[in-house]
């Protein structure tokens, strides 16, 4: 479960994270990393969370040569690791101001398809996983009086999205429940949540997608990047994520930033 901790130089002396210390979880990858990398660059020391503890713990090497890092092998859905990976993090970072729930898994399957236990492993992993690590951090943050989360949600739990798991939506659904729901109890603690709604942005994640699914989801792209469509990139996300966690957005909570390419447009 221990990840290797990076050197302390090379850190920026100034930005729009300085001083802060931040989590993102499933961060070996994607929209994770890419997240981490950003906030690294803004002057956080960052913990990175991963199921997947050799890759985290490469990827916070990797990462460590902008600012200190600390990888950390979590399953997000098991509450007692959640709640060790947290104290860890304290020990090592130092009290946690931003959280970047982005830990996830996504699969392809039409509604007569779908299984029992695929829906149950989406449940434990996108939304309860979300919840154990919003209640290991809360403590710091309360204390502190300030907070910062982002919860990644999905344009899917919006709209219909084809080929996609019902479990998806479902579990992503309730992630933006629970982001509303916290943002009205935890205001008076000076902590704000807010949840991203990526589009399709093609990442790992949609290994599981066959070509034909994947154009699908594409051509629902009006916004063209470069000539092409469905041209999301993950740094699209760390920038929206960078955002909601600075003091730029110190007034906004409670808000589902939707980062899409125009799949979604309007309320």
């Amino acid at each position: 479960m221990l990840g290797e901790r990076g050197p302390t130089d090379g850190r920026p002396a100034e930005g729009r994270m300085a001083g802060r210390v931040a989590i993102v979880t499933g961060a070996r990858r994607g929209f994770g990393r890419a997240t981490a990398k950003r906030l690294l660059e803004e002057g956080a020391s960052v913990a990175l969370w991963d199921l997947e503890e050799a890759a985290v713990e490469r990827a916070a090497m990797e990462l460590a040569e902008i600012g200190p890092t600390l990888g950390l092998g979590v399953d997000v859905g098991d509450r007692d690791q959640v709640q060790a990976a947290a104290a860890l993090t304290r020990a090592e970072l130092g009290p946690v101001d931003a959280l970047v729930n982005n830990a996830g898994i996504a699969s392809s399957a039409l509604p007569w398809e779908a299984e029992e236990e695929s829906w149950r492993r989406h449940f434990r992993i996108n939304a309860d996983g979300t919840w154990w690590c919003i209640q290991a951090c809360l403590p710091d943050m309360r204390e502190r009086g300030y907070g910062k989360i982002v919860n990644i949600g999905s344009l899917s739990a919006q709209q219909g999205r084809p080929a996609t798991d019902p479990a998806y939506p479902a579990s992503k659904g309730a992630v933006l429940g629970l982001t509303v729901s916290l943002a009205h109890n935890l205001g008076a603690d000076g902590i704000c949540v807010n949840a991203i709604n990526p589009g399709y942005i093609r990442t790992e994640i949609h290994d599981a997608f066959s070509e034909e699914q994947l154009a699908t989801l594409a051509a629902d792209v009006p916004l063209h990047r470069d000539g092409i469509k469905g041209g999301g990139r993950p740094k699209d996300i760390a920038d929206a994520a960078l955002f909601l966690l600075s003091a730029e957005s110190d007034y906004i909570t409670g808000e589902f930033l939707s980062v899409n390419g125009g799949s979604r447009t309007g309320s």
